[in-house]
């Protein structure tokens, strides 16, 4: 969408309103005139560990509460990526290929993340956990910026942290499903509330979905249609309340997911296009022999303990993730018989997380220390299958690869009131990681013997420190301004064997923030303004790179880039029964150094591939009790994408698109009913192209459906 497209949707935006809503642009009074309708509430975080108001929080971030994510329809990462400033995510192929980029920060599949993620405290250490359906959840904070010093590794472009329902005296009871296109079915229901009332709680929580595919596969392979989708999930939770200072959560959750995978359609740059031996598909196509499938078991525990004594709060949280994924695609992705290619990845994480709090209103100093643990096993077997079509049918290429990290940091930071407005905070985190790889590569011929053909086995040691340091002046209650400095890194890691010589180990990526913003109310708390920019600098860039010959990804240190960019947040209390929100991203991504000596190219100056120039959404919320039995509820937004370069040269682009949703409903005492559309103009656009195989895959096309809930 170019410059004059945005001003127009604008002003035919704030005509309607002023059309609707003449009062809300008349001028305030005195505060204690203004009605607690026309006040936005204060929103309580946990960003940096503790509770306190998002607006006090002297960082960039992004807070949505349960109404918002129901009315926003947000059922996983690629629909919050359209509700936060500078945050992308396409799980390109399949789930197991999550890519996220937060601040122009990369989160590759296999490898460590640019990026945290955190459910109820426990970190999900790769990026293919990412893309499961968020379901049951409380509360989602996306805080933006390096976060080292608190978060520790793989946190460069920030942290998304998502918060499910807690069970609690107060019995809910809930069963919901919905029903679409593309054949779209999804039946849901959770109940909470107390065994023991005051002492033991209990909540129960399911969903199971189906979607056929809107990808067609142009040969008849008698296969579901490519991006199918079924899964169900559950998680269970138990809170004992053993005193009035002492809080305990046990949670259980697990996710199995059986969806298609990997139907991408060939571009111009794939090779047999090139070789005119196969035209380039066309929108939504793809001609594949085999029909790609993935099987998903995730799976874990959390034990969250916090005791408050007169000395702080003590906290403990202990975690366990587990996952277990088959994936079987056709890898020449043609209608030949020429490779398949199989994956097979388990992972078994363990965390655990001491820390202590200062107490709440303990005069001017305010203070957080912690120890944190982990253990991370990964088992990767890739079996290249070579068939009746290829030089060797019957042939296999193996690859196994076996990952193991172990780690320990020390952190703490502390924040200072000076004169009752200055907040200085310092903060400090010490960094201890041992990784250990193994991987070979073995050749299978058809009549079964085999032949170990390279393979190294190697282990390296890491160790960071990562200091933060930022001031904060409070203008007055609603009014402050903030700046920040502070370090993160990658953790370095081994690929397999398909790797080049010299290329089996990747180094550390380090990067440091600098970030200043400004966060306010105005107009007596009906009007909140949020502004940030910052300038992040990245040494030793980890990239992704391809090995043609065996068609799999890996990872290598690519000298010095850059992102720096503004963010605008900003939401507006029209009336009682309207909420005007926006928000606005622009970034500039860059290499600074970086030559690609296989190739003879340099790169310094060019954008960093898939991270968008801008981003922006404009939405308008609507809630109205009409009777004591009837709500109406609707909201309608569009958001846009900046152009975008799917590859390090700067050669392939994916032109400005924005995407239209919308959802209207009632609710009639305790039955709620809602129609919503997702990509309502059915906006054709290109998710994600691997360019060096010429693969790619298309955005989700228009989708529309009805939504209903029964609250008991």
């Amino acid at each position: 969408m170019d410059e004059m497209r945005v001003v127009i949707w604008s002003f035919v935006f704030s005509v309607f309103i002023m059309g609707i809503c003449p009062e809300a642009w008349a001028a305030s009074g005195d505060e204690k005139t203004v009605s607690n309708d026309l006040i936005l509430e204060p929103v309580v975080v946990k960003a940096e560990k503790r509770s306190e108001e998002a607006q006090n929080v002297p960082a960039s971030i992004t807070v949505l509460e349960q109404n918002d994510i129901r009315e926003m329809g947000i059922a996983d990462m690629s629909d919050l990526a359209e509700h936060v400033p500078n945050l992308e995510f396409h799980d390109f192929g399949s789930s197991r290929h999550g890519l996220l980029f937060l601040r122009g920060i990369k989160s590759l599949p296999g490898e460590g993340p640019g990026t945290g993620f955190n459910v109820d405290g426990v970190s999900y250490s790769k990026s293919y956990m990412f893309g499961f359906p968020l379901f049951d959840v409380d509360r989602i904070e996306v805080l933006r910026g390096a976060q080292g010093t608190l978060y520790g590794r793989n946190t460069t472009g920030g942290v998304i942290n998502i918060y499910t329902a807690q069970p609690g005296n107060e019995f809910t009871s809930t069963i919901g499903t919905t029903f679409g296109n593309f054949g779209a079915k999804e039946l849901r229901a959770n109940v909470s509330g107390p065994l023991i009332e005051d002492k033991l709680f209990l909540g129960l929580y399911g969903l199971g979905d189906v979607e056929e595919g809107f990808m067609e596969n142009d040969v008849d392979t008698g296969g579901d249609d490519g991006r199918s989708k079924e899964g169900k999930a559950g998680r269970v939770k138990l809170r004992y309340l053993a005193s009035e200072d002492w809080d305990m959560t046990l949670s259980l959750d697990a996710q199995h997911r059986d969806d298609g995978a990997f139907p991408c359609r060939r571009t111009e740059r794939n090779a047999y296009v090139q070789g005119n031996i196969f035209p380039a598909d066309d929108e939504y196509h793809y001609s594949h022999d085999f029909e790609g499938s993935q099987d998903v078991d995730f799976w874990g525990a959390g034990l969250d303990s916090k005791w408050t004594t007169a000395l702080g709060t003590v906290q403990s949280i202990t975690g366990y993730r587990g996952y277990d994924s088959s994936e079987w695609i056709d890898a020449d992705f043609s209608p030949l018989d020429f490779m398949r290619k199989s994956y097979r990845q388990v992972d078994k994480d363990f965390s655990q997380e001491f820390r202590m709090m200062s107490p709440d209103g303990n005069g001017p100093l305010k203070w957080i220390a912690g120890l944190y643990l982990f253990h991370l096993d990964s088992e990767t077997r890739v079996d290249n299958i070579f068939g009746a079509d290829a030089p060797s049918p019957g042939m296999m290429v193996q690859f196994d690869t076996d990952r193991q990290n172990t780690g320990c940091a020390l952190f703490g930071e502390g924040t200072y009131t000076l004169f009752s407005k200055l907040d200085l905070t310092l903060g400090l985190r010490g960094e201890y990681e041992h990784a250990e790889g193994d991987s070979t590569r073995t050749n299978v011929q058809a009549d079964g013997t085999s032949t170990v053909v390279s393979g190294f086995d190697r282990e390296e040691d890491y160790t960071a420190l990562l200091p933060k340091l930022s001031l904060a002046w409070h203008f007055s209650e609603d009014v402050m301004t903030y700046a920040a400095v502070a370090k993160a890194h990658k953790n370095g890691g081994f690929n397999d064997a398909s790797a080049p010589a010299g290329d089996e180990a990747y180094g550390e990526e380090e990067s440091w923030l600098y970030e200043v913003g400004v966060k306010s109310f105005a107009l007596d708390k009906r009007l909140m303004v949020n502004l940030s920019a910052f300038y992040t600098t990245i040494d030793s860039e980890q990239l992704p790179l391809f090995e043609v010959s065996v068609k799999q990804g890996y990872l290598a240190n690519a000298g010095k880039s850059h992102r720096a960019g503004l963010e605008l947040e900003s939401r507006f209390k029209l009336a009682s029964s309207l909420t005007l929100s926006g928000n606005a991203s622009w970034i500039d991504a860059r290499f600074d150094e970086y030559e690609d000596e296989v190739l003879g190219v340099d790169y310094a100056g060019k954008q960093v591939f898939c991270v968008p120039e801008y981003s922006y959404e404009l939405a308008l919320d609507y809630r109205d009790q009409v009777t004591v039995d009837w709500d109406l509820f609707g909201r309608v937004g569009v958001s846009g994408v900046g152009p975008q370069y799917f590859d390090n040269a700067n050669t392939v682009k994916q032109e400005a698109y924005e995407l239209v949703n919308m959802r209207l409903g009632a609710r009639w005492k305790q039955l709620e009913c809602s129609l919503w559309a997702k990509n309502l103009l059915d906006r054709q656009y290109v998710a994600f192209e691997n360019t060096t195989a010429g693969l790619a895959e298309d955005g989700k096309p228009r989708t529309f459906g009805v939504s209903v809930d029964y609250t008991f």
